[in-house]
């Protein structure tokens, strides 16, 4: 049985680097908005305060200290320094605890600093005999940025759980095929296991008695030696099978050619006419084609064919029918093999095309068969891009159909 921790490890750790990703995305995203958003800010004010201080520069030059300096804009402090002494400030009844900042020990150049828990943006530069201090207080523009950074978080909040749950959706969603890839697997194994379990215990003890009868000869033993015989070629058989449907499941290319289809059932037909003149059985063809070619893979159509003509051959009885009729409809070629044999119970239908499925009554009835010839049938279909219709009665008889386009679609070649 499988492990279902591996299934639930598996969609943890895709949860986890789904939401890693995206994390990291929202995290870069948002730094990026912010110091974006915190350059143009930065940016603004410094042009700003640069304009002052041409404003202010202009004014030294032309006009002498007796005459007043107008500040363009009033959010701007500026502060004049001739040497050592203060020449000229504005006027503020805000800040006048905390300013000026006579020395900040940074020249021609902006900065940032906090006092007092206010946050100001300053600009220091010496124009010929003056030094000229140009401040704003910047905390309506910091908070601004805070109110930017507390919206980043938020939204990167909600986004993460929302990624949380699309990440666990859709980490169930893909493990879906996974998990059931991997049952069918197991199941398969299991099944395999079941069926060649019985032929070998039969060979085994088969080998044991002989062991146990070292006197007899071959034909004291000659039934003995033909049932294990028997045994071998089933599994042998069985093994073909499985082989053949392995390799119809890694299918990648399809070898294309324009077939008649009326002349490779005809082929089918010569080889199955001894058989049922053998065992006693009516089996006819019928055909009402006019275009006869289709494109398709021609050993694979014949291969498909061939296991539902086994199939009608071997749950018919001696007195049965056994036809097959070709026929168009829909611009389609069809291939409908039907018999008047055993019959499939309408509750089993669905299930046939499963590996190693085999209906009660049949198993009851001892019919030799492993259950695969139908899984390989459907494989086959699939990969030619075929459809198989499944008619049947129980008692009555079964009908297949094949309905084959005339030219096999691209999605048909490559898987």
């Amino acid at each position: 049985m499988i492990n279902k921790n591996v299934f639930t490890e598996t969609k943890n750790r895709l949860i986890k680097i789904n939401i890693a990703v995206v994390g990291s995305f929202l995290f870069l995203f948002s730094m990026f908005i912010y110091l974006y958003f915190r350059g143009l800010t930065y940016n603004s004010l410094d042009v700003k305060m640069n304009q002052e201080l041409e404003n202010v520069v202009l004014q030294l030059q032309s006009n002498s200290f007796f005459n007043p300096i107008i500040i363009k804009d009033p959010k701007d402090m500026v502060y004049v320094y001739q040497g050592d002494r203060l020449r000229y400030y504005t006027e503020n009844k805000y800040f006048e605890e905390v300013l000026p900042q006579i020395d900040s020990g940074q020249k021609d150049t902006f900065f940032t600093y906090t006092k007092n828990g206010y946050i100001f943006r300053e600009f220091n530069i010496v124009v010929g005999d003056y030094k000229i201090q140009i401040i704003r207080n910047i905390d309506s523009e910091m908070s601004s940025l805070k109110q930017l950074v507390f919206v980043l978080i938020i939204s990167s909040s909600v986004s993460m759980l929302i990624t949380h749950f699309i990440a666990v959706y859709l980490s169930s969603k893909s493990l879906v095929q996974i998990e059931t890839a991997w049952n069918n697997q197991a199941k398969f194994v299991q099944d395999a296991s079941h069926e060649l379990r019985t032929p070998i215990s039969i060979v085994s003890s088969k080998l044991e008695s002989m062991l146990k009868n070292p006197n007899s000869t071959i034909n004291d033993e000659v039934e003995t030696i033909a049932d294990a015989m028997k045994q071998t070629r089933r599994m042998k058989k069985m093994i073909n099978d499985l082989l053949s449907l392995m390799k119809e499941d890694s299918i990648t290319k399809l070898n294309l050619e324009s077939v008649d289809l009326e002349e490779l059932i005809g082929d089918i037909y010569k080889d199955y006419i001894d058989i049922a003149e053998f065992q006693e059985k009516d089996f006819r063809i019928e055909s009402k084609i006019e275009n006869k070619i289709v494109v398709i893979d021609k050993n694979k159509l014949r291969q498909l064919i061939v296991i539902l003509m086994d199939n009608a051959f071997k749950y018919t009885l001696s007195g049965d029918k056994i036809s097959i009729y070709l026929t168009e409809k829909d611009s389609d070629l069809r291939v409908i093999i039907s018999d008047t044999g055993i019959g499939i119970k309408e509750d089993d239908i669905p299930f046939i095309f499963d590996r190693f499925f085999r209906s009660d009554n049949i198993r009851n009835k001892d019919i030799d068969g492993s259950g695969i010839g139908l899984s390989i049938a459907k494989m086959l279909s699939l990969n030619l891009n075929l459809k198989i219709l499944v008619r049947s009665k129980f008692g009555e008889g079964t009908e297949m159909e094949l309905v084959i386009p005339r030219v096999t679609s691209k999605k048909a070649i490559t898987r």
